[in-house]
């Protein structure tokens, strides 16, 4: 039995075609991973200690504190634009509020959501605030005080709808300004 030498065309192509089937296996395997975050997650850095602003120019402010990554205390105050239904212009207004929902866990990523309801400066409204921690920290402040069922509370007064919102960049270490307070000594409110 004689054998033939192998050609050099036949494992040229072979070489190439095992090149060639390589090459598409690897980028396929490039397509796939691609599609995965170029950086792990990161979590947000979040120190304990009393966060806030005080925005006079507008008469805005914010506060609160965090300890172990839970918020309490929140404070705020608004400015929210209040259309009379008797009225056909809207009027500014301020909206207040101290009575979140304590003790929610801020998530990894910095971000916390609140919702609740608080009856602020006599109107009911529904507020929602997203804080931000971050390389800039941020609330994003919303109130929408929708116009109330029943009758008047004073006889020629006529009913109102609110709604405003706000972006406040806090800070860490904010202290609180002294409170006012009455001639006695007791709180002014």
């Amino acid at each position: 039995m004689r054998l033939v030498p192998a050609s050099f065309k036949r494992e040229a192509l072979a070489a190439a075609l095992v090149l060639a089937l390589g090459a598409l296996v690897c980028l396929g395997a490039a397509g796939v991973s691609s599609a995965r975050p170029t950086h792990p997650s990161r979590t947000a850095v979040v120190p304990d200690g009393t966060y806030g602003v005080n925005v006079a120019t507008r008469g805005e402010y914010i506060v609160f504190t965090v300890r172990n990554r839970r918020v309490s205390k929140l404070a705020f105050q608004i400015q929210i634009l209040c259309q009379a239904s008797d009225s056909p212009s809207a009027e500014p207004r301020f909206f207040s509020a101290a009575q979140a929902p304590q003790g929610r866990l801020i998530p990894s990523n910095g971000r916390l959501h609140l919702e609740w309801q608080e009856r602020g400066d006599g109107r009911l409204g529904n507020i929602g605030v997203n804080l931000r921690f971050g390389t800039r920290d941020s609330a994003d402040l919303n109130v929408i005080v929708p116009e109330e069922q029943g009758p008047e509370a004073m006889p020629d007064e006529a009913k109102e709808t609110c709604d405003g919102g706000s972006i406040l960049h806090f800070r860490r270490g904010y202290e609180v300004p002294p409170l006012p307070t009455t001639p006695s000594g007791a709180p002014a409110f």
